[in-house]
Formats: structure tokens, sequence, C-alpha cells
């Protein structure tokens, strides 16, 4: 009897089968986060033809319909782009609701559950952004059941933890009437669970892989402000989809944030396709001194500005006319000057009033992105004028010989930088030098009170990004 249910096992184990994306799902999938949506649609369309009883492909269609929509949220003029949005959001939500009512979830087997549950999350999701917040958590709630059902049935089916990391997450973070509905329909969320299981879909998942990167590079380089943590989703979804336009660009965005121009110089100088575009063209020249390119790039940019990332236009304007004041092409100048925000005319008023000043500051930028050695910079800024009169001048060295220090692993020195800018006037100033401080108390152990110190600022500020930070600076130094 023992042989007879030993066999029955071992036969058990050898029939299962991962749950792993066919051949024509891999095209698909391919197709979809290279976004290439015409070639995804196809393919979709024809699965669904082929095997109507089947919710894997509906799912496939509505995962392209959702990342369409930015890109068709973004082809629209500015002033249509609310009235654009409900109603692409109301043609993904008919089509959700239709597919859901053509399954039964008690008669599917685990991989169709999946699938059908996943189409509730995208529903819940994209009611979300319309602010239909209870439609939202409803279905939510749905596939959360659906979720726990299947790791019930099967704990390695682990690509069930994307949608479920991703309630956790993002319950946790909500506030207001939306934390209210949230909590009356049970979700209290759980940022450190919601994060855990994001990352368990991301590493073990088979079916998910597009969906848990770009989720994590949200969550990290949007959500935390975490860029750091970013940068090896980003870089694994890119190597395996290198023509994801989008996704490309963000990233190149971080890698400048934090300061990294080699990485974006090898990105543009492999670019065959043009995908970087002249937003991220216009500021890596601008950070490397080469104006003329800067200005040409950022020119060439505002041609299709409503393309550009919210605020993307105000910073190319300002990137034109400084470089262009910079060089001495006054027309230019002129032309672009008066088009300014306010923010960026009262940026210019101070880097004219104090040319010597401004221009010393970018040349010690420009020996930082040439990857000039400490030794080097440390001389050339011997050199350093006056900085006191020029309103931001010294927080902008601060942090210009902050990130330089971190960059080159000093974190001393680093930690000295940011700190004299703790307290900067400037809210992104001040912003940038704590949560660059934060970075370097969580890579390295330092003594609690330094921390403490930072938690206060932190509590202060009211900054949704650094709090959430602050939390795992608390779970550290166990404060």
């Amino acid at each position: 009897m023992k042989k007879v249910l030993f066999l029955f096992f071992l036969s058990t184990i050898l029939s299962a089968r991962p749950y792993e994306p066919t051949r024509i799902d891999l095209q698909i999938i391919s197709h979809t986060f290279n976004e290439e949506f015409d070639q995804a649609i196809k393919l979709s369309q024809e699965q669904i033809k082929i095997n109507p009883n089947l919710p894997k492909y509906y799912y496939y269609l509505i995962n392209i319909k959702i990342l369409e929509y930015y890109e068709k949220v973004a082809a629209l003029e500015p002033d249509k782009r609310d009235e654009g949005r409900k109603i692409l959001n109301k043609e993904i939500i008919d089509y959700c609701e239709n597919v859901v009512d053509l399954f039964d979830d008690d008669k599917l087997n685990t991989e169709d559950k999946f699938y059908y549950g996943s189409i509730y999350a995208y529903l819940g999701r994209i009611k979300g952004i319309d602010g239909s917040w209870w439609g939202a958590f409803k279905s939510g709630l749905k596939a959360k059941n659906i979720m726990e059902d299947i790791l019930k049935a099967d704990p390695q089916f682990y690509d069930a933890y994307l949608v479920l990391g991703m309630l956790n997450y993002y319950a946790d973070r909500l506030s207001g009437i939306t934390s209210l509905v949230a909590g009356i329909l049970g979700f209290s969320g759980d940022r450190e669970k919601g994060l855990f299981q994001l990352r368990t879909a991301y590493d073990k998942g088979k079916l998910t892989y597009g969906q848990s990167a770009l989720t994590l590079i949200e969550v990290y380089a949007s959500l935390e402000g975490n860029e750091y943590a970013a940068l090896n989703y980003f870089e694994t979804f890119m190597n395996r989809f290198p023509k994801n336009k989008r996704t490309l660009n963000a990233y190149c965005q971080v890698l400048m944030n934090i300061g990294d121009l080699k990485k974006v110089e090898t990105i543009i100088k492999n670019d065959k396709q043009d995908l970087v575009d002249y937003y991220a063209r216009a500021r890596f020249n601008d950070l490397k001194g080469n104006s003329q390119l800067a200005i040409q790039c950022g020119e060439q940019a505002l041609e299709n500005e409503k393309l550009l990332y919210r605020g993307g236009g105000a910073a190319v304007r300002y990137i034109i006319v400084s470089n262009s004041w910079l060089v001495g092409d006054n027309s230019k100048v002129k032309k672009y000057e008066q088009a300014l925000s306010d923010r960026y005319k009262a940026l210019f008023e101070v880097i004219k009033n104090n040319e010597k000043e401004s221009r010393w500051l970018r040349d010690l930028s420009i020996q930082i992105a040439s990857n000039k050695s400490v030794a080097d910079v440390e001389n050339y800024i011997k050199s350093k004028p006056g900085l006191g009169k020029a309103k931001g001048f010294e927080d902008q060295f601060n942090l210009l010989l902050g990130s330089f220090y971190f960059e080159n692993n000093v974190f001393d020195k680093a930690e000295l930088y940011f700190k004299k800018s703790i307290n900067a006037a400037d809210t992104h100033d001040k912003y940038s030098a704590v949560r660059n401080l934060v970075e370097i108390y969580s890579r390295q152990i330092v003594d609690k009170s330094k921390v403490k110190t930072l938690l206060d600022i932190i509590d202060d500020m009211d900054n949704a990004r650094l709090t959430y930070r602050a939390k795992d600076l608390e779970k550290k130094y166990d404060l």
C-alpha cells in the first residue's frame, strides 16, 4: 500500500508543471513591454478568437490597453487630457466588466483563476484612477480573495503575490476619504509586507515579470523616493525589453538625478533607434557643459512639448535660456526668457546678477560630471569665490560636493556637506540634503543621535516619501 501511495505521489510531482508563459505568450509579452502595441493587440485578439473560454488572452489585451493608456493620454492636447482620461478610463472599465462576466471563477483551474483575478485587479486600478474608490476597492477585494485562494491551493504560485503586494502597499499609502473607504472594506494596508510580496513576485514569479518590475520601479523611484533601490529593476527590465522608450527615459532621468552620467552617456551613444528623448539629451548636455547641444536638444524637445513629463517644458526652457546666456546668444535668451515659470525666472535672475559665482559653480559641476578625481576636484574648490551674496549658491555648492563624495564612497565628507544644507531655504535643496543623509545612514552604521536628529527634521517636513524612508531608519536603528 505504501508503495502504491509513493508511486502516486511521485507521478503527481512528475506530471505537475510550473506555470510559465507559452511561446505565443512570450511573443505577446515581448511586444507589449517593448511598446509594440499593435503587434501585441493583434496576437492577443487572435488568441481570444481561438480560445474564447480562456481568461488569459483577455488579461494580456487589458494589460496592453493599460500600458498604451499613458501613450494615448500624452498624445492629447493638454487642455483635453482630463476629458480624454475619462473616455479612456470608461473604455477600459467597460471592457474589464464585460470580460469578468464571461467567467465563473469556481469553474476555472488555478492558472485561469489567476488571470481572472488579475483582470479584477486591473478593473480596480482603473476605477481608482477614475476616482471611483468604492468600486475600486470592491474589485480589489475580489482580486485579493482570488489570489489568496490560489496560494492556499498552490503556495508556490508566486505570481499571485503581485496583486497582494500592490494592495498591501498602496492601501498603506492612502489618506483621506480613500483611506476611509479602504478601511471599511478591510484594506488596512501594510507597506513592509507589500514590498516583500512585490519582490517575491518579481524574484520567483514566471508570468508577471514585466508588471512586477514596473511596479517596483514606480514604488521605489517615485513613491519611496529611493532611486538607488530602483536601479536594479530598471536595468533588468531594460535588458529584457530594450525598446521600452518610456522606461528607458525614466531610467536616464534617475541616473542623472544621482549623478551617474557615465551610464547615460553610454545609453545615448548606443541609442540607434533614437529612443532617448530630447528632454533627456538636453538635460544630459547641460550637466556635461555642452551648451550648444543642450540648446539644440532643448528646442527640439519643445517641438513636442505635450509629450514631455509634467514640468518638463518649464525645465527645458530654463536649460535653453541659461545656456544661451552662458554662450552669449541674447536673441535666444530674449525669445524664451518671458516664458519661464516663476521659479525659473527667479533662478535666472540670480545667476545673471552673480555671473562670476554662477560660472564658477557651473565649472565645478562640469568637473564633477567629467569624472575628475577627488584630488582634482578638491584642488579646484580652493579657488571657490564667496557665495554668500547669491541666494542658494552655498547650498548648491554643498549639494554638489556632497553628491560628488557620495558617488566616490567618501561618506564622511558627503555627510558633512549634506548636513550644511539640511536647513536650506529652498525646499528642493533641503529635500535633496535630507534624502541623501537618509541614504548614507541606511548604508552606514552611525551614532543613533545623528539619526534621531534627522528623523525630527523629517517629521517637521511632512514629506510622504521621506516619512516612509524614516520608518526604515527607525527599524534599522531600533528607535
